[in-house]
């Protein structure tokens, strides 16, 4: 029935709760009346007609959790603590819902708060929806400490469908992450093998497996692995995309140790060792004259000859370790 037909404004009341699914309260403080609209006892499952509002009926529809006594419902609202609620109540016929109460107070000529106004409405489908994205959220921030990384959706292109994430990590706006041609983020020397490697994955359907270094909201770039699958329909067609993006860090290349072992480390192995060039000439092989041009320059001999030192010396404990920046160290632990 149009609104305009209501004759009288109880009318329009009733059609309003009707059509948003709510209804109205009014409590008074001082004589603790409850008056409830035919909305409220159509929501809580209940007849007008066979029984009246008060404040034990509430109390005995209520979730035993959710109950609040006549005195801490006075004291919130004196307290201005107590403007909204969420609560559950379980009807006579065993079905439980969420109804959400907001009120509105009215003070008696003394500014003494008397009299409270509420509306109510039917949330349970608000609150199922909420307790389960909570689950899910607790659900992937699980997952997400199994295996370190974030999860991500993408549509059957590859294009990203959750984008909180890379806007928080790149600093990026929604539109600048949509430019697919630019990849403005992805690092320059990264973004062919970024749009082949998508490419490559789209046409064979198969799991993807990237490795590309992103800008950071600051400016520096950090390496991401990646692993998706695509989501197929019933017709073979990919739908999405599910995977995940790990943060790594590069590790740096390791100096080639034939040439990067120097005079000095050969200088200083032997002394660990407590050998004298000599010595080290007759277990190595090596003429005494080769060890002391070694011991001056190791540039200056022959490659082969300064491996065999090398290996020499390991053989007896001594361990050249690569450092950062390219640099050597050498360690000894005596053998038993």
């Amino acid at each position: 029935m149009p609104l305009r037909n209501a004759k009288t404004p109880e009318k329009r009341a009733q059609l309003i709760e009707v059509f948003l699914g709510a209804g109205t309260w009014t409590y008074d403080l001082i004589s603790r009346e409850l008056t409830w609209s035919d909305g409220l006892y159509r929501l809580v499952g209940l007849d007008p007609k066979a029984v009246a509002a008060s404040f034990d009926l509430y109390e005995s529809l209520l979730h035993p959790d959710d109950r609040l006594a006549h005195e801490e419902i006075v004291e919130l609202a004196h307290a201005n603590q107590l403007s909204s609620r969420r609560f559950r109540v379980i009807r006579p016929d065993g079905h439980l819902i969420w109804l959400e109460s907001r009120f509105d107070r009215q003070y008696d000529r003394s500014g003494r708060l008397a009299i409270l106004h509420g509306v109510v409405q039917d949330v349970t489908n608000d609150q199922k929806a909420q307790i389960a994205h909570n689950r899910a959220a607790a659900a992937n921030a699980s997952l997400r400490k199994l295996v370190g990384g974030e999860f991500w959706r993408a549509d059957g292109q590859g294009k990203l469908l959750d984008y909180t994430n890379w806007m928080r990590f790149t600093g990026q706006t929604a539109e600048q992450l949509r430019d697919y041609d630019r990849l403005a983020a992805v690092h320059p020397d990264d973004r062919q093998h970024f749009r082949t490697t998508w490419q490559g994955a789209i046409e064979g359907k198969c799991r993807l497996d990237l490795s590309v270094r992103v800008r950071r909201h600051d400016g520096v770039f950090q390496r991401f692995e990646s692993t998706a699958v695509p989501l197929l329909d019933n017709d073979g067609e990919i739908v999405e995309w599910h995977g995940v993006s790990k943060l790594v860090e590069d590790t740096p290349a390791k100096p080639n140790l034939q040439n990067a072992v120097s005079e000095v480390h050969i200088r200083a192995a032997r002394a660990m060792l407590d050998w004298t060039a000599q010595e080290l000439a007759e277990r190595s092989g090596i003429s005494f004259s080769t060890i002391r041009r070694m011991e001056v320059d190791a540039q200056s001999v022959k490659a082969e000859n300064v491996q065999r030192v090398r290996e020499t010396l390991e053989n007896h404990g001594i361990t050249f370790l690569s450092e950062p920046e390219h640099a050597v160290a050498v360690t000894f632990a005596a053998k038993r």
